[in-house]
């Protein structure tokens, strides 16, 4: 049954989505990769470079369908740049003839491969210096996958209907994340690993399965869901790393395309929501009103979360000042919810970092004063806490759901109120604070913490204890500032993995709590 979704997959996806499951095929059969495109401009005809086991340098050129003449001579001048200019790259000798290949899920035309075997033959009969140009199509694919799966995939999946609910899901709907973390966590990470390659072998799984359930999310460039499950995959994997203490090296690679994926998807966001005026998805009559409201909230959450990655990770990058304008267009966010929280907060950490000092400020004070009001214990209804998901809540909001939100839970108690003093103790936002003291010393702040730390990865975790403490009356300035700043129980990993943390609280708005988000303040 997998080897048909493999086949299934693989003639309906195109080279962006086959891109990372062959990488992790080339992985598993002991090349290092040490460039992969962005399917941007191609660096020099090559969307992959890899160094074979035997020091041997490969160069790989991804393209989707069949290639005939006609799409061959569209093609000619990226392939003449693959096989003719050499590898640029701190590893590589220069002096040195690379392998290229054309890739492609789809077949090459008999009069392109007669033109292929002419060049080759020219090039090597005039003695030019290039590289030999092969070809890999979708019969050769399609062997490699099921071949890898055969080695690293679990031939009988425990959960095969639940697999089989994602590659056939509409792929246009939101992805069930509590679903998707239990798939992920019981097909691949329960069971300890007797020998590191045993490690590998499930992470390089997971990588190129998770490729293939998303199947139908990628036929509908659904760019938000595919960005949440690369998320959740990639929590999977550091938990598992933490909890069975596996070398990192070992899964590095894997960890580099989940993340590449991560960025990638929502670059892809990026560039849909620029090609459009508004947030929309549809008839303004069933899609405005809350649903854009909260759709809204959440693309501009995410492109902040980017942009804030891309400059701590791209030397000399510049700030794409559209998504700033887009922010200051959308006022007001939504937040109506907790939830929102982890969304606001991305947004705050871009506005200061491109130099809008007032703005972050306003919004912070928004939110803060916002869950205030309407978390206070003399209030009937209360904000939902982050653990109800937006789903949840347009569930419940539209009568999609028998289960009902019971807005009355939530006076009195806050999950997100402790970080947002934290956030204004760091910024020296005293005024503020002594102003909504007193009504804020009467909600009780919440916060969960795991019986491990490793299960912060977990999207439920079944153990571990709710802590919920009152806010002190009064309060110390100078203890309050020392207490924001303090980082000394926060787990070590958590800082490590401090660029995959931020993408993770958007998936996760219940694991943004006070530890992750001193992290991603500082």
């Amino acid at each position: 049954m997998i080897e048909r979704a493999i086949e299934n997959w693989l003639t309906n996806t195109t080279e962006r989505y086959y891109q990372t499951p062959f990488c992790q095929v080339l992985l598993s059969e002991g090349h290092r990769l040490i460039y992969r495109s962005t399917h941007g401009q191609l660096e020099q005809g090559k969307d992959i470079i890899t160094i074979a086991p035997d020091g041997e340098y490969f160069a790989y050129q991804l393209k989707t369908g069949d290639i005939n003449l006609a799409e061959w001579r569209k093609i000619r001048g990226e392939l003449q740049e693959l096989i003719e200019l050499p590898i640029v790259h701190p590893e590589v000798d220069k002096s040195r003839v690379h392998k290229s290949f054309l890739v492609t899920n789809g077949e090459i035309k008999d009069p392109v491969r007669l033109q292929i075997d002419q060049i080759n033959e020219d090039n090597v009969r005039k003695g030019r210096n290039y590289s030999h140009l092969s070809v890999i199509t979708l019969p050769d694919l399609l062997k490699y996958f099921v071949d890898t799966q055969g080695k690293f995939i679990p031939s009988e999946l425990k959960d095969f209907h639940q697999f089989l609910r994602f590659f056939t899901s509409d792929g246009r709907e939101c992805i069930d994340k509590d679903l998707l973390f239990n798939f992920l966590n019981r097909s691949f990470f329960e069971e300890e690993p007797k020998r590191p390659s045993d490690a590998f072998n499930v992470v390089s799984s997971s990588v190129i399965l998770t490729s293939y359930l998303l199947n139908r999310y990628q036929i509908s460039e659904n760019h938000f869901s595919i960005f949440e499950a690369w998320v959740i995959l990639g929590a999977c994997i550091l938990r598992y790393i933490i909890r069975y203490n596996v070398e990192e090296e070992l899964t590095s690679y894997c960890s580099q395309l989940v993340m590449s994926e991560i960025v990638n998807n929502l670059k892809n966001l990026k560039e849909e929501t620029f090609a459009r005026p508004d947030y929309l998805e549809g008839d303004l009559l069933g899609d405005g009103g809350l649903v854009y409201r909260f759709r809204k909230t959440l693309v501009l959450g995410c492109l902040s979360a980017l942009e804030l990655h891309i400059h701590d990770y791209t030397e000399g990058y510049m700030i794409d000042y559209r998504i700033v304008q887009r922010i200051k267009e959308g006022f007001p966010l939504e937040f109506s919810s907790e939830v929102f929280f982890p969304y606001i907060f991305c947004i705050i950490k871009l506005l200061e970092l491109a130099s809008e000092p007032s703005l972050a400020l306003k919004l912070l004070h928004s939110v803060f004063t916002d869950i205030i009001r309407n978390n206070s214990h003399h209030r009937d209804f209360g904000f939902p806490s982050t653990y109800y998901s937006i789903s949840d809540l347009l569930a419940a909001a539209y009568g999609l759901d028998t289960r009902k939100i019971d807005l009355s839970e939530f006076p009195g108690s806050s999950y997100t109120l402790e970080p947002m003093i934290h956030m204004l103790a760091k910024r020296n936002e005293r005024s503020i604070l002594e102003e909504w003291w007193r009504p804020l010393s009467d909600i009780a702040l919440m916060s969960f913490k795991p019986d491990y730390d490793e299960d912060v990865f977990l999207w439920r975790s079944n153990t571990g204890v709710n802590w919920s403490k009152f806010p002190q009356a009064p309060q110390s300035w100078k203890d309050l500032c020392t207490l924001a700043n303090d980082n000394s129980e926060t787990p070590a990993f958590l800082t490590r993995y401090k660029a995959f943390l931020r993408f993770y609280i958007l998936v996760c708005p219940h694991r943004a709590n006070v530890m992750t988000l001193k992290v991603l303040g500082s």
